[in-house]
């Protein structure tokens, strides 16, 4: 897409050639104001040419012949499949009444393949008085036939509080993303009157609201434009029970939120796809109006953004096209960052994992610390009471050996004595034989 918004930048041409389509039935009305810019100072008419394509051998309306007459606006005579597509960067097709023939939707299909190009398919809801679900069919044989994702639902969407009035007049909310946030230059409020909303076809082929968030995971490519407020609701004027319509697809009757009132798909050969659910031109009141019921609105500049972001001139919005750029890189590095972040934020619960690792380690560590410490204690008790044990005998020891030794002291003096007294009798036994032998 961003090589898309390069290239539309890059061509700049002037007078781009934009061919609107009336050879199915379309109204005219709002063309005048396309390219009177004395009525309409936001006019496309100085960087565009406006050819109208309306069906041979048939007469045509006032203001066509009056745009004809002035040269403000080219006819050329003739269909989808017999005409020079080739000339034209731009086909817009509003609310048509009647299907395309084969031979239409092939040639084009070529145009549309040959790379660069904008297609515009706008319907309208399925309210019965601009033809019930013929537009939404139309369209979506085109989106189908060019291998595109999104289509028109067959219900009506309604904007209790964001509206021109009634319900019904929707005042859509101009909300690209950011990288065609310049389409919402100066214009955020554009009348979708009695819309119909869009869908996208999932690869499944399931039908879901283009505003679901499914559309985002399954598809890069598809982004909404204009949506209604939350404040949406779901209407279905005609429904197969009837016999006069068909069933809503992504939506039901009573369905309540934000839906999707226009969208583009970015195709592989760098052309988009359009699909509203109004129209800038024709209908009951074309989304270009600037005002309706008294409600001021900026439609002509949403026009006039659209067209010429779609023809590659971007004149007044260069400023808002390099300010979308810029935001868009800076997203880019903003994501750049956050991935970073995340690696780090991986990393660190790596490194607090191995903390708590460790802490649990410490904590184990401590436990059989606290064990051996008791463990200690245990032993530190039973060497406390060996000790006083040990000492207890000492002291018994101690008295034993203080009563041996008085025991063997007196068992000393008891041997003197008895010595002495053997001595002294031995002594006397001598003196006694002494003095025996005297007496002799």
């Amino acid at each position: 897409m961003a090589v898309l918004v390069a290239a539309l930048a890059a061509a700049q041409q002037i007078n781009t050639p934009i061919l609107v389509d009336l050879a199915h039935g379309e109204a005219s009305k709002g063309l005048d104001f396309w390219v009177n810019s004395t009525a309409n100072p936001l006019a496309i008419s100085d960087f565009a040419s406006l050819y109208i394509l309306v069906p041979p051998g048939t007469s045509v309306d006032p203001l066509i012949s009056r745009l004809n007459a002035t040269k403000m606006a080219t006819i050329i005579s003739g269909d989808l499949s017999t005409v020079d597509l080739s000339q034209f960067k731009v086909i817009i097709l509003g609310q048509p009444p009647k299907t395309l023939s084969d031979t239409e939707l092939a040639a084009l299909k070529k145009w549309f393949e040959s790379g660069g190009k904008v297609l515009w398919c706008a319907a309208d809801s399925d309210y019965p008085a601009q033809g019930s679900e013929e537009s939404q069919a139309a369209c979506n044989d085109v989106a189908e036939y060019l291998g595109a994702h999104i289509r028109l639902d067959y219900v009506s969407v309604e904007d209790s509080k964001h509206n021109a009035r009634a319900s019904y007049r929707v005042v859509g909310v101009v909300d690209p993303p950011p990288q065609l946030a310049f389409l919402g230059f100066m214009a955020q409020r554009v009348l979708f009157h009695g819309p119909g909303v869009i869908a996208v076809v999932l690869p499944n082929g399931t039908w879901v609201p283009a505003t679901s968030p499914e559309v985002s995971k399954y598809y890069k490519n598809i982004f909404v434009i204009a949506r209604t407020t939350e404040n949406g609701v779901i209407v279905e004027s005609r429904t197969s029970a009837d016999k006069k319509g068909r069933d809503g697809k992504a939506h039901k009757a009573g369905d309540r939120g934000v839906f999707a009132l226009m969208a583009v798909e970015f195709m592989p050969n760098n052309s988009v796809l359009i699909l509203s659910g109004e129209t800038p031109y024709g209908g009951y009141e074309p989304m270009v109006a600037p005002v309706y019921y008294g409600v001021r609105l900026e439609g002509p500049r949403f026009f006039r953004n659209l067209m010429l972001w779609a023809t590659g001139n971007y004149r007044e919005l260069s400023t808002m096209v390099a300010q979308s750029q810029a935001l868009a890189q800076l997203a880019s590095n903003v994501a750049s960052l956050s991935d970073d972040l995340q690696s780090v934020k991986s990393e660190v619960a790596a490194v607090k994992g191995a903390v708590g690792g460790v802490q649990s380690d410490v904590v184990s560590l401590k436990n059989s610390v606290s064990q051996l410490s008791n463990q200690i204690g245990s032993v530190a008790g039973q060497i406390n009471t060996v000790s006083s044990q040990v000492s207890a005998l000492s002291q018994k020891v101690d008295q034993l050996s203080q009563q041996l030794n008085a025991a063997m002291a007196e068992a000393s003096n008891a041997r003197t004595v008895a010595f002495v007294g053997t001595a002294l009798a031995l002594i006397f036994a001598i003196a006694a034989a002494a003095l025996a032998i005297r007496k002799r």
